[in-house]
């Protein structure tokens, strides 16, 4: 899954922002004016996370772990603090699980990576919600 261009993200966040500025403003005058601007801006912010979080969980779920335990998003997978999602940029993915694996996702490849920092084909995601095993010798 790409993600959204920032510029969408940023636009939509200022689209929030000033209609909700707009609103209150009619109610309360200037005051009404700046706390609509923030409370839009940080209602965009939310609503984005919102529908990135929903979307990925919808459309591109996790598999289940190489030891067969970990499968829920956010609980058994974990990403680093700081990051959205666990994206790490260029579209690709880092997740560890709960049992101390490493994965990269990469588009519609789960990628299990090595301690030594390379990284093998496990799984692929085909149709709608389904994994099935990635062997580079039968693609």
């Amino acid at each position: 899954m790409k993600p959204f261009p920032r510029i969408l993200i940023v636009t939509f966040c200022f689209l929030c922002a000033g209609l909700l500025g707009l609103t209150f403003q009619k109610f309360w005058g200037r005051p009404g004016l700046y706390i609509g601007c923030l409370l839009g801006t940080i209602g965009g912010m939310i609503l984005t996370w919102a529908i990135l979080t929903g979307s990925l969980l919808l459309f591109f779920p996790l598999p289940l772990c190489r030891q067969g335990k970990c499968l829920r998003f956010g609980k058994d997978f974990i990403w680093k603090k700081g990051r959205l999602l666990g994206y790490e940029g260029n579209g690709v993915y880092h997740y560890r699980c709960r049992c101390g694996d490493e994965y990269l996702r990469k588009g519609k490849k789960f990628l299990l990576l090595l301690p030594d920092g390379t990284s093998r084909p496990y799984k692929v995601l085909i149709g709608f919600r389904k994994w099935v095993d990635d062997h580079p010798d039968q693609l």
